[in-house]
């Protein structure tokens, strides 16, 4: 990145400073060169500028990295469908224990495979434990066992497995804990020393420490303060945390959508709980906390920490920036071993599409070999999580280029402010995510004008304030010059509707449609409607029930509202003016303010009510919906004929509006322009596009070919389940249904330009004006003399 000489930051800085806002980071420090210029290093000292030096600093080590199917490939060969309960590696080889998923009694099997991945000992389970018992899956702790629970006498066991054999025996059994009557499911459970501590959640929710030899419980300690004084309102999860000390994980909310996953350290000597998250010695985001090896674990963007809870230390060891790596994998795997030379993680995927990966082994095992040594460093940075398709073109660039290495640089992610107090208050969602946005892209123009930003930026696009050309490179003229490509192929309404002000800052590598789905059988033409159309629509199909409220699951009308500015935002803010003032604006208010005043799925228990909330969604003719992949046309074809991709209500009847997860930005600074328009190519081949799977491609050949497989995987489903009993049948899809999805994709073309800190004034003001207390036109200037401020501010 080159430093931009003489460049007034002053009035960024203003603007950065009025953001009220808490952002959570893992942040880069401050070095000094050999030059004696500032620079960036990474959580483990890298530094994020020049070259890559010729050798590692103390302390860090090359890794590299093996992403293994063979193991599953063998399986589903030899046994065909199968669910995977559990993976581990226990005594030099790796265990798995899995159900087949075609008889229609459970056939369970219990398989080791060497370090080549040759099964060398398969146990097969049939009907020996008899109907009461369900194997439920598999464990380690001083070895392995299988954990099961008796539905005739509610008790929980565990089944040693023989290590040779991979035999258990229905008659040796550790009986681990029994239930009542009225709870016929098993407790979660940590291995801890020689003991054994479970989460009991019955009348009230405690932990049992259970002796392990001999069943008798040794020790309790009380939950009940959780809610109370953490937040954690349903504990889902305990982890052993080091020396008579565990971690139990919940989610803030009964709504997966309002709340946050956050862990309490739970002293089994003392009954102290504590927040994991408050301590001081941890300065990193907790997620996806893991019990390996005698280590509490958790992985980030950046790499892998080791947590100690009896020292107090919070150390990184291995940073994904010395390893050539697929970052997604690794950060949505669980890891199943670890020593000084090698970690073994398991990924597995819940939610598999078509031309997902469902299962992979990850390996990272110390080399001394370094082969990014005097490469020309890249910084990407992502405000979003990265997915698969992103990991895999960064890890392929790093393989392919002799000259670049890229690293990755995580100062600019855009978590949400935590908020455990107030997590199932609807506003609040929306709230924190505007005002984490707007930090982040403060920081971002300081950061680029100063010289000290990313050289490429992955977004969720639709960004104005850093659509400029002092930030970042016009890509229209790589599109139409360099990059290849042939713009019939391509989603040109999308990459048209990312434009701002005709230059393409932000280039959408894949995008999803926020829309309304309804059948054509109920629309004339069009794929949009005007307020006064829609609110006939929802009289005539809908039977007087908006769909826009209804199921939404976290909607509220204020936040209805936003997105209708946000859709219409280029007739309420011109050449720098912002005038909302007009009938538009007060339009799209009227329409809200008949909206109830809360999300229709706030204070509900989306656990215990989803089934009914789903059933009622799919018989609605009109349907709110995120399209980010087939799945969503797909189901909505199976119920209504002939599907259309609307647009949200608006003053001129609109189509539906387009966005991108993984939107991609190069800086206008950036020292190596050539490099970084490389890894574009990378990005839009189809080799990656066809891996898209949290975003559309934007490669249309692409898209249509994941609609053909999901049909084509649907369809040999619904052909196995015929005649078979209790089986869930289907009709088949028909192909040219892919054909309908490609046309109506191509159909939206609404831009969703967000102006992160304009949009949290709206969310501010016009409450006042639903509730009653001002009038539009007091509503409308004090928005638009808040909003000209920070407009101006940017001039």
């Amino acid at each position: 990145m080159k430093k931009i000489a003489g460049k007034n930051i002053s009035i960024l800085l203003t603007a950065s400073l009025m953001t009220a806002v808490v952002f959570v980071s893992v942040f880069a420090g401050g070095c000094t060169d050999k030059n004696g210029k500032s620079s960036l290093v990474d959580e483990s000292g890298l530094v994020l500028s020049g070259k890559m030096p010729d050798k590692l600093p103390d302390g860090l080590s090359w890794y590299d990295f093996t992403e293994d199917t063979a193991l599953f490939d063998y399986l589903t060969e030899k046994v065909g469908g199968y669910f995977m309960s559990d993976i581990t590696w226990y005594a030099g080889r790796t265990w798995v224990f899995f159900t087949e998923t075609e008889p229609q009694k459970p056939v369970n099997h219990i398989m080791s495979f060497d370090e080549n991945y040759t099964a060398d000992c398969d146990y097969v389970i049939k009907d020996e434990f008899g109907d009461n018992i369900s194997l439920d899956r598999m464990v380690l702790g001083d070895r392995l066992y299988i954990e099961a629970f008796d539905f005739g006498t509610h008790e929980q066991y565990l089944y040693p497995i023989d290590e040779n054999t991979g035999s258990i025996s229905p008659g040796d059994k550790i009986v681990l804990t029994k239930s009542s009557q009225e709870n016929e499911s098993s407790s979660r459970f940590a291995f801890v020393g020689n003991d054994v501590a479970v989460l009991k959640q019955e009348k009230t929710t405690s932990i049992e420490l259970v002796d392990l030899s001999s069943g008798t419980v040794k020790q309790k300690v009380s939950l009940d303060n959780l809610a109370s004084d953490f937040y954690i309102r349903y504990p889902e999860g305990i982890l052993c945390a080091g020396n008579n000390k565990v971690i139990i994980w919940g989610n803030t909310s009964a709504n997966y959508n309002f709340g946050q996953i956050r862990y309490c350290l739970v002293d089994l000597e003392t009954g102290n709980i504590s927040a994991l998250d408050e301590m001081e010695y941890i300065n990193i985001p907790l997620r996806n906390l893991t019990y390996c090896s005698g280590m509490l674990i958790t992985v980030t963007d950046g790499g892998v920490y080791s947590i100690d809870t009896d020292a107090g230390t919070c150390k990184m060891i291995l940073s994904f920036n010395c390893s050539v790596c697929n970052r997604f994998l690794v950060n949505n795997s669980e890891l199943k071993y670890a020593d000084e030379d090698r970690l073994l993680f398991s990924y597995t995927s819940r939610y598999v599409g078509a031309n997902q990966i469902s299962f992979a082994l990850c390996t990272f095992t110390k080399t001394s070999e370094y082969p990014a040594a005097g490469k020309n460093i890249l910084t990407v940075a992502s405000t979003e999580d990265l997915d698969y398709s992103i990991s895999e073109a960064i890890m392929r660039f790093n393989r392919e280029s002799s000259t670049s290495y890229m690293l990755f640089d995580n100062r600019y992610k855009a978590n949400n402010e935590i908020d455990y107090a107030n997590t199932d208050d609807t506003d609040r969602a929306m709230l924190s995510s505007l005002n984490s946005y707007a930090s982040v892209s403060d920081r971002l123009a300081m950061d680029i004008l100063a010289g000290e930003g990313p050289d490429i930026l992955i977004t969720n696009g639709a960004n104005e304030q850093l659509s400029n050309k002092d930030y970042f490179i016009d890509l229209s003229g790589y599109l139409q010059n360099e990059s290849g490509i042939n713009e019939s192929d391509y989603f040109m309404n999308v990459i048209e509707a990312s434009e701002y002000n005709g230059a393409l800052y932000q280039l959408p590598i894949g995008f999803y449609v926020d829309c309304l789905l309804a059948s054509g059988d109920d629309l004339d033409s069009g794929n949009g409607w005007t307020f006064e159309e829609y609110k006939s629509m929802v009289k005539t199909v809908c039977n007087g029930t908006d769909p826009l409220y209804d199921h939404q699951l976290s909607f509220s009308r204020t936040e209805v509202a936003t997105r209708l500015f946000s859709n219409e935002s280029e007739k309420f803010i011109t050449g720098g003016k912002i005038d909302v003032n007009c009938s538009d604006f007060n339009e799209i208010l009227d329409y809200c303010s008949e909206l109830p005043s809360k999300g229709f799925y706030e204070g509900k228990d989306v656990d215990s009510e989803w089934e009914d909330l789903m059933l009622s969604q799919e018989k609605m003719r009109v349907q709110p919906a995120t399209i980010f992949g087939f799945y969503e046309f797909e189901a909505f074809s199976m119920n209504f004929n002939d599907p259309v991709i609307c647009g949200y209500p608006s003053v001129d009847g609109r189509t539906a509006a387009v966005g991108s997860n993984i939107a991609v930005s190069i800086s206008s600074h950036t020292g190596d322009e050539n490099s970084c328009k490389q890894f574009l190519s990378i990005l839009l081949s189809e080799d990656i596009q066809k891996t898209l799977f949290t975003n559309i491609p934007v490669n249309k050949k692409c898209a249509k070919d994941i609609a053909l497989m999901e049909i084509t995987e649907y369809n040999k489903n619904v052909a196995a389940s015929e005649g078979v009993m209790f089986a869930k049948t289907g009709k088949a899809i028909d192909p040219a249904i892919a054909d309908r999805y490609i046309g109506q994709l191509s159909t939206a073309t609404t831009s969703g330009f967000v102006y992160h800190s304009i949009s949290i004034i709206i969310y501010e003001e016009i409450p006042a004006y639903f509730e009653g207390q001002k009038s539009f036109e007091d509503v409308a200037k004090v928005i638009n003399d808040r909003a000209q401020k920070v407009l101006d501010e940017r001039k």
